[in-house]
């Protein structure tokens, strides 16, 4: 059960796991489901567990989770057969803002395979060099490893990584000269490719308005309804005059993917995912432009009106009243249309429409 959750990234612990509980955590509310479908279980667990033995106090959960990491860094520590290794390293802060450093092992296996492993995250109390090398020091020590059998050190390109005087690859080549540092090649090809994007203006422009079309459509649900109903409209057009590829994962863009400024690979997808749906984003972007208009129409004459020098409070007020009237009849226009809408799915689908003025 415990593997279980661990293998789906499931979170063992509930907000409230009390015996008043509705929802106590998928933890103890997966170990009752197996109680209430199998005798055997039901027997040893909850009221039934022998003396005090229920296991699902919070320390227990952890313990169990810390227990089946050990396992799976034991079955790690077993493959690698006391191979030489590299280290790739990351750092970033987590949801609660703490400074986590997560380490993954790169060795050759028994099999002449290049194997990756994530062995752990750390917690690091800042980012300097030395304290990121403790740390590192820390963790491989922890899984009986020795940095004797470091061959190699992999990083981004922050100064305190890579700085020659006194970052981190330096430090771990002074007293290991054999871990040849590699500086990571997709960092490498990001910068690159942003160094050259922003030297051409006419490119920085292209994804610049390209990341500001994602931003438009992608501010409010009504957009991307908007977007979803005239792609699949499209679809549908496409497929009457049989004028449409079809197959196993193909017409299933409905959304803009957002672009991300340290994966270059991610302007690519927001690329394609507008060239995919060139023709809906162009229509939801001149609905837009029709929507802001008529929007403002209601507003832009109280606008300018209170902006004038010799405006008195009287005139103003009346002017913010005939707004307000405006934006009233607005409403129960739109509300109108929904009605009519309402009534006519209803009515389509036999459906007692219901008394409104009730």
């Amino acid at each position: 059960m415990e593997r279980y959750l661990l293998r789906q990234g499931l979170p063992f612990r509930g907000h409230d796991e009390s015996e008043t509980s509705s929802n106590k955590g998928n933890y103890v509310e997966l170990l009752q489901f197996l109680a209430d479908h199998d005798e055997k279980v039901r027997a040893v667990v909850f009221e039934n567990a022998p003396g005090n033995l229920k296991y699902i106090a919070p320390k227990i959960q952890k313990e169990l989770v810390n227990s089946c990491a050990s396992e799976t860094i034991d079955a790690i520590i077993s493959d690698m057969d006391d191979a030489f290794f590299s280290i790739l390293v990351d750092e970033s802060h987590d949801v609660s803002i703490r400074e986590q450093m997560a380490v993954v092992l790169r060795y050759v296996n028994k099999k002449g395979q290049v194997i990756e492993r994530f062995v752990g995250v750390q917690y690091v109390s800042d980012t300097t060099s030395s304290k990121l090398k403790e740390a590192i020091e820390q963790l491989i020590s922890s899984t009986n490893l020795s940095m004797s059998r470091l061959r190699g050190q992999g990083y981004d390109g922050a100064s305190n990584m890579r700085g020659e005087l006194n970052g981190l690859k330096t430090q771990i080549l002074r007293e290991y000269p054999q871990a040849y540092y590699v500086h990571c090649f997709a960092h490498q090809l990001q910068l690159a490719l942003v160094a050259v994007a922003k030297g051409n203006e006419n490119i920085a422009t292209f994804f610049t308005t390209a990341s500001s079309v994602v931003n438009i459509i992608g501010a409010s649900c009504k957009r991307r309804d908007a977007l979803r109903e005239q792609q699949q409209k499209d679809i549908m057009k496409a497929l009457e005059i049989d004028d449409l590829e079809t197959g196993q994962g193909l017409n299933q863009e409905t959304t803009l993917k957002r672009p991300c400024d340290t994966r270059w690979n991610s302007h690519y997808d927001t690329l394609l995912s507008i060239n995919t749906m060139f023709h809906p984003v162009v229509k939801v972007l001149e609905w837009i432009v029709d929507d802001v208009n008529q929007d403002n129409l209601v507003t832009n004459d109280l606008s300018k009106a209170l902006q004038k020098k010799d405006q008195d409070i009287v005139n103003a007020m009346m002017l913010v009243q005939r707004c307000k009237q405006k934006l009233q009849s607005v409403r129960d226009d739109d509300f109108n249309n929904l009605l009519g809408e309402v009534s006519r799915f209803c009515g389509n689908n036999d459906i007692d429409v219901p008394n409104m003025d009730a």
